[in-house]
């Protein structure tokens, strides 16, 4: 019941801000019919396609990234295998269903077709998410830093810049002391790894750094593997944009548009936070680019950046129905066993 009562707040939240975000953007008659009007006006169909492409590569690239992180610890791991868990975890990551996330699926999955390796399996998924994350703060910096939203004089842009580069610092200063060695066997962190909240958390944490901390190749090429899926996703957000024919804002500024728009997107919400930062940013670029203020210029710029983030959001579950031919082809009995064991588990948890 208490899974079902937060999953029913995730999507209620959700859909709170998606339709705080239509508000803004059609909330008198001459902005609802703006938007309607930009909505029919004629696409690029070719540039559409385009970054559903792009959309689709860049996912391939973190599965690449995911099967190089599974067989540098020593599992044997073809990477068909690796195709089909990572478009299943996808799919649970898209469309959370249970208790289960995409995450914790491929973890699982992995280490029920590998015994005796839960724990690399685990350290795998723990690792390819730090390393994606890490990295596009990395881009989100690099897109601060090159285009004009570091010289942009408004205190909402001024807060995200400083915030992005603050973590961006402090994140790198931390795994560069995690990596040396003898940290990460420090008094203090085995007594927060045995503290009863957080303690499992951080646990897996723990044990993920310490097997890849022997091969720091491994790590650096972790990250290079992942610099190539932001790339590709920041073009397909740029693709998307002149597929709809918005031609305004000037191409380098994607790079911050998408790359800040993913940060907010890790927050476990079905929908909403990215596509607020994709609005909102888009909004800044738009004002900046068309050296325009005002009410009705605000209203476009918010009507075109929520179109887009809808359109990036589609582009997003287009490529679901690859897991979900994985899932009837052979994976539903396996996901449905991986299902029960991990509620199972949970139950004897809580008992």
């Amino acid at each position: 019941m208490k899974k079902f009562l937060i999953t029913l707040a995730k999507i209620s939240i959700s859909l709170l801000i998606i339709g705080w975000l239509f508000w803004s953007a059609i909330k008198g008659e001459d902005q609802r019919k703006a938007f309607f009007e930009m909505l029919a006006q004629p696409k690029r169909w070719d540039l559409l396609g385009i970054g559903l492409v792009l959309v689709l590569v860049a996912i391939l690239f973190t599965l690449l990234r995911w099967c190089y992180l599974v067989r540098a610890v020593g599992i044997e791991f073809p990477l068909r295998d690796g195709l089909r868990i990572g478009f299943l975890g996808y799919l649970f990551n898209l469309a959370p269903m249970g208790i289960v996330g995409g995450d914790l699926l491929k973890a699982v999955m992995l280490a029920r077709e590998r015994p005796g390796n839960r724990a690399k399996a685990l350290a795998s998924v723990v690792v390819d998410r730090i390393v994606g994350l890490y990295v596009l703060f990395l881009v989100a910096s690099g897109g601060v830093l090159l285009n004009g939203f570091w010289t942009s004089a408004n205190p909402q842009v001024h807060v995200v810049r400083t915030a992005v580069l603050a973590v961006t610092a402090v994140s790198t200063v931390g795994i560069v002391i995690l990596l040396i060695p003898g940290v990460l066997e420090g008094r203090w962190l085995i007594a927060l790894a045995r503290s009863p909240k957080i303690g499992p958390a951080v646990d897996s944490l723990l044990v993920a750094l310490r097997i890849y901390r022997s091969d720091r190749f491994v790590l650096v090429l972790s990250c290079l593997l992942t610099v190539p899926v932001h790339g590709l996703l920041a073009l397909a957000v740029l693709s998307f944009a002149r597929g709809l024919r918005f031609t305004d804002v000037p191409w380098m500024d994607y790079l911050s548009i998408y790359s800040v728009s993913g940060i907010l997107s890790t927050i476990p919400l079905p929908a909403g936070p990215m596509e607020t930062g994709v609005v909102f940013l888009y909004r800044i670029a738009w004002l900046k680019a068309n050296l325009l203020e005002g009410a009705a210029a605000v209203a476009t710029a918010n009507q075109q950046g929520l179109i887009l983030a809808l359109t990036y959001r589609l582009g997003s579950i287009l490529i679901a129905p690859v897991g979900v031919v994985y899932y009837f082809l052979g994976g539903r009995r396996e996901v449905a066993e991986v299902m029960h064991d991990e509620e199972a588990e949970e139950g004897d948890l809580r008992s």
